[in-house]
């Protein structure tokens, strides 16, 4: 695994008053799921939360792999 494999997008969503959301996606090849949340006020703010939950996606995929080995 390369945490450089893994990032978020925001983007604006149709709803009014415009939300944002974001996304986390892979590199190499699609997640199969879908890790998203939405209804944030502005972009940054979807952002950050975004860049948040990365964080925590990546240890506990870490976690796991190690836990495997």
């Amino acid at each position: 695994m390369s945490n450089n494999d893994y990032y978020v997008v925001t983007s604006k969503r149709g709803e009014h008053p415009d939300r944002w959301s974001w996304e986390i996606r892979r590199r190499s090849k699609p997640l199969g799921v879908k890790l998203m949340a939405h209804g944030f006020q502005s972009d940054s703010a979807a952002q950050v939360a975004g860049k948040r939950e990365l964080d925590d996606f990546l240890s506990a995929l870490s976690k796991e792999e190690r836990r495997r080995t």
